[in-house]
């Protein structure tokens, strides 16, 4: 009992002290049947739902992926939402209901009716994932295409990410200040929420780039990696490497300014 109380004694302490920019990760897994409507709702209204929720600053972001390659029984489309900060992550609930309502009753009567209908489908949700971010360096031209997650199982997630961030960190804004990698933005992250070990990781690296073949021919010229850092990563993890390493390609988005974009078909 004592070690179980010490153990959440240090996982509170570390959640509390933690800066604070939070977001979600949404999972699902949508039949290819069903794809175009699903899509369609998410261009046509819930962008406009976290647009009306950026423009308050209730989120800091928001995003839709879809998954490149992989494995069928994986989730093929995730959801980005930022949060930002615990203020965001209390009243989230109340902000969306607050937010569909607005963009509803912009729409004409009859218009409304029909959206209702179209927003009956099933959302296909299979995980819904809260994570803060830690870590980050990117270059001075930061837009992406591509994300690749790698997701870990850390035997010591603060360990983990103290050392992703003494020697990794310093790492890749040198690389990407040089010029020496395509690479435009390296994040890591914990997950707050689910956690235990029962589940299959619990922080995690992202690498982003602008084509695909940037993924597997990312570097312009020989880099000499933080040995002394990937050793002490090794330590901190479970595995010898991440538990698994996904590609995803972005397909809608809110830029900066809240302007929705999309390269679905």
């Amino acid at each position: 009992m004592k070690k179980l109380l010490f153990l959440f004694v240090i996982l509170f302490c570390s959640y509390s002290y933690a800066q604070e920019d939070l977001f979600y990760y949404d999972y699902r897994h949508v039949p290819a049947d069903e794809m175009q409507a699903f899509q369609k709702n998410e261009a046509e209204f819930w962008a406009k739902v976290h647009q009306n929720m950026k423009s308050k600053k209730q989120i800091t972001g928001w995003a839709m992926c879809s998954r490149v390659g992989g494995v069928a029984k994986d989730p093929n489309i995730y959801f980005y939402l930022g949060i930002g900060s615990f203020e965001n992550l209390d009243n989230i609930d109340k902000n969306y209901n607050t937010a569909y309502d607005e963009v509803l009753s912009s729409m004409a009567a009859e218009d409304q009716e029909k959206m209702k209908e179209r927003l009956k489908i099933d959302s296909h949700r299979i995980a819904n994932v809260l994570l803060n971010r830690r870590s980050s360096a990117a270059s001075e031209d930061s837009g992406w295409n591509y994300i690749v997650h790698n997701y870990a199982k850390a035997k010591n997630v603060g360990a983990f990410l103290n050392a992703q961030e003494k020697y990794f960190k310093p790492f890749f804004e040198e690389q990407m200040k040089a010029g020496n990698t395509k690479q435009k933005m390296w994040i890591t992250a914990r997950v707050l929420n689910p956690v235990g070990e029962h589940y299959n990781w619990n922080s995690y690296t992202a690498d982003t780039y602008e084509n695909m073949s940037d993924i597997y021919n990312s570097w312009n010229s020989e880099v000499t990696w933080p040995e002394d850092g990937m050793t002490e990563v090794a330590k901190t993890m479970e595995t010898p490497s991440f538990y698994k390493s996904v590609i995803w390609k972005k397909i809608m988005w809110l830029d900066s300014d809240g302007k929705f974009h999309s390269v679905w078909d």
